[in-house]
């Protein structure tokens, strides 16, 4: 189920047969003065509690339509829509069966910062033609800042080169050994500190300046205490602790956390209802961000529970996130759009799947 190579959504072994009334979805998206976009990107989720699976997705046509067949005899949902040069919008949808269902989106022209953070699994495994398509779809949500973990296979040279070719101009590594972080931006990244504390922190972690916000980069221990590959003992709350330490020094200032926590959230525990199989798994590390003041983005803007981890059946949202983009109290008003990017796209790049968000930009 996904994309054909036409770019029109195939629906895969659920395609109901020929003589079948159908349930689509025709979405028109345009501008604010009506013109049509092309090349708008629809993910469409339909509520099978107490998960939303995903059901079509695809770009807009120059008459900004996509069609999109629902075989899930299901009444409500929600749509993501992206296009590079407007803001991003999530939809409800009310879905009437057996008929054709339109929706028009209007989207907004570009006024907003978009930031991106996404583990993309030992640096797309060294894969040249994997990078090149990231580059190509990173394209379609065209952020302003990435923030990257698990960025073996780079030196500082190469990292430059891949940023430049999603048009980011600044880049920095953490480190070129191991696992590192990285951020990437449009403009320049200033103040750049690299922390490694060999036996302390298990990865280490950059932080730097860009637009106005400092900006961590970060990738908790993945390992339990009593695991034998956590040889140096590094307790992931521990290591949290010293990072959000370390932000304290910027109180003044807009401050982002953004990576691989390794942790899970009483919120999606809460969200998924009974059944969850992680419910009981530690929230140290999240709970200790809101004791700090940060707030976990995704929760601001959504209701319903959304997996970063990658899962054999992709569409089905099974799952648990750990995967986070956290904001200080000067940024929690600004979050106006907030995803976990779960597409075709993103079921190829690694076994996360990224954590996105847009603030609206100050005056």
């Amino acid at each position: 189920m996904g994309c054909k190579s036409s770019g029109e959504f195939d629906p895969g072994p659920f395609a109901p047969g020929e003589k079948e009334a159908k349930t689509s979805l025709t979405f028109n998206v345009s501008d604010a003065s009506g013109n049509p976009i092309e090349g708008a990107y629809v993910v469409s989720f339909r509520k099978l509690a107490p998960l939303h699976i995903r059901v079509g997705e695809g770009f807009t046509d120059a008459q900004g339509l996509i069609q999109i067949e629902d075989n899930t005899d299901t009444k409500e949902g929600y749509a993501n829509i992206v296009a590079p040069g407007y803001n991003s919008h999530k939809v409800a949808l009310k879905v009437d069966q057996k008929k054709e269902n339109r929706i028009s989106v209007t989207l907004t022209k570009q006024n907003v910062l978009k930031i991106l953070s996404y583990n993309v699994e030992e640096g797309f495994k060294d894969d040249a033609a994997l990078r090149k398509k990231f580059a190509e779809w990173v394209a379609q949500y065209d952020p302003d800042v990435i923030l990257l973990q698990e960025m073996q296979h780079f030196t500082d040279q190469s990292f430059g080169e891949f940023a430049k070719s999603y048009g980011h101009e600044y880049a920095v590594l953490s480190k070129t050994v191991g696992f590192p972080t990285g951020i990437t931006s449009k403009e320049e990244i200033k103040d750049i500190r690299k922390v490694i504390k060999t036996g302390v922190l298990h990865h280490g972690y950059v932080s730097g300046e860009t637009f106005g916000i400092r900006l961590f980069s970060v990738h908790l221990n993945p390992y339990e205490l009593d695991n034998d590959r956590n040889i140096h003992k590094i307790a992931r709350k521990d290591e949290i602790k010293i990072i959000l330490d370390d932000a304290q020094s910027y109180a003044g200032q807009p401050v982002i956390i953004g990576g691989d926590l390794n942790d899970h959230n009483e919120f999606d525990r809460d969200t998924f209802g009974p059944g969850y199989r992680y419910g009981e798994r530690d929230h140290t590390v999240t709970n200790t961000c809101k004791a700090y003041g940060y707030f976990d983005s995704y929760p601001l803007l959504n209701t319903e529970f959304k997996s970063t981890s990658v899962e054999k059946n992709n569409t089905t949202n099974e799952g648990y996130r750990i995967d986070y983009i956290f904001v200080n109290q000067l940024l929690k008003s600004n979050v106006v759009y907030a995803d976990i990017v779960q597409s075709a796209y993103t079921d190829q790049f690694s076994d996360h799947y990224p954590m996105y968000i847009e603030i609206k930009k100050s005056n």
